[in-house]
């Protein structure tokens, strides 16, 4: 496992150089992300799991992203974890990127494995997802207004590393800890052929765990988003998350 970290680390390395490369638009504006994790323990080997996101564009100002993402969980054992899982998302137009010209509706069918490792202090997680997607299609008409044209399929494959690790413990089991990712996101395609990296997240945050299911996070991400062939946007996001999670 530890040569995974590794790997996984030289690889994500790679795609941050390839879009460093190219050429970057910044937006000035933050926006503004929240999100609300929970999950219910059934035994050792199963549990549900729920995830709300409400994303704000130009620091609280516009409607961007409501998500709302179920999923079921088999724990093969404390470091294997597989889920299948059902995404409802709806986009609004918002700063800096204007796509789509008109609010569409996703429904996202997704599996998923976790593999979580542990070097020295620091807790390395490797998340690979496979999205089945459907969502609205957009077009003009004559009068040069947008409307929504039918439904469209696709795939994309999405891959995270998370490192996480204490800070400072305090009594009660409580503690200040840091925690960073990076994602990169892979649309594919009929043949689940990788065709290009359409977006890029690396955050980075301190959490308060407050009891073992129970913490609150707070931090900057920057998300990198592909306009075109050499072209890509980058906005700065602030994000809260919060984590509670219950036994049956």
């Amino acid at each position: 496992m530890k040569k995974i970290n590794i790997i996984t680390t030289l690889i994500l390395l790679l795609f941050s150089l390839n879009i460093s490369a190219q050429e970057i638009i910044r937006h000035d504006e933050t926006n503004t992300w929240f999100t609300l994790l929970n999950r219910l323990n059934i035994n050792k080997n199963w549990s549900i799991s729920n995830e709300i996101h409400e994303r704000t564009g130009a620091f609280l100002s516009e409607q961007g992203t409501f998500l709302v993402r179920p999923s079921v969980d088999y724990h093969l054992n404390s470091n294997v974890e597989f889920s299948v899982g059902y995404s409802y998302i709806n986009n609004k137009p918002n700063n800096p990127n204007p796509n789509p010209k008109i609010g569409v509706i996703e429904n996202n069918i997704w599996e998923q494995v976790l593999l979580k490792t542990k070097i020295g202090k620091v807790n390395f997680q490797h998340r690979l997802r496979q999205e089945n997607r459907w969502f609205d299609t957009v077009g003009q008409n004559l009068e040069g207004s947008y409307k929504k044209t039918g439904t469209d399929y696709a795939n994309r494959f999405r891959y995270r590393l998370t490192v996480n690790t204490d800070i400072k413990k305090f009594e009660n089991n409580q503690s200040l800890f840091f925690q960073a990712f990076d994602e990169v996101w892979i649309p594919q395609t009929d043949n689940l052929t990788p065709k290009s990296l359409s977006r890029n997240w690396f955050y980075a945050g301190l959490g308060y765990k407050f009891n073992s299911k129970t913490n609150l996070q707070v931090g900057y991400m920057s998300q990198f988003d592909n306009i075109g062939s050499n072209t890509y946007i980058s906005t700065p996001i602030l994000q809260t998350t919060f984590v509670r999670n219950f036994d049956l």
